[in-house]
């Protein structure tokens, strides 16, 4: 079954709530989705699943480092064509989400648009955005996966 891996940063809980939201749209797809704090995410956990999710706040203008860190330690790794979407938070400016979304892209993901940026806490309609986005990414990854069956 494809897995949706999102992970996140969240100091002040509004990236962690459109992390939530885009579970529940995904999972309202059956698709099997877990949501984690950076600090407990590993290359290996993110090399598993067939998408990731990154929840990228951004902090003095500059996105999270717990996020930056985690895509320093897949340098290297063949993540190519590999599913991913980019959202986040902010206060000032809201470029951290979509700098790591162009470094994921150079990387050599598959970034799926939009990016979602979000100021401050997500309005209802921002979280109903989220949703479609969990949804779009479980729709993505079950194609694919018809589509393999149907090559097989």
């Amino acid at each position: 079954m494809p897995r949706l891996l999102i992970v996140y940063n969240s100091t002040t809980g509004n990236t962690k709530a459109m992390a939530d939201a885009i579970a529940e749209g995904a999972r309202s797809l059956k698709l099997d989705t877990e949501v984690v704090d950076a600090f407990n995410v590993t290359p290996e956990d993110v090399m598993a699943a067939d998408a990731i999710g990154f929840g990228v706040p951004t902090f003095n203008y500059h996105a999270a480092k717990p996020i930056l860190k985690l895509l320093d330690d897949l340098a290297g790794k063949n993540v190519t064509d590999k599913l991913a979407i980019v959202f986040g938070s902010y206060g000032w400016s809201g470029q951290g989400a979509p700098v790591v979304a162009e470094r994921l892209r150079q990387m050599g993901f598959r970034v799926l648009d939009p990016v979602i940026r979000v100021k401050y806490r997500p309005t209802e309609n921002e979280l109903d955005g989220c949703q479609l986005l969990g949804k779009d990414v479980a729709m993505h990854l079950k194609n694919i996966r018809m589509t393999e069956n149907l090559n097989a």
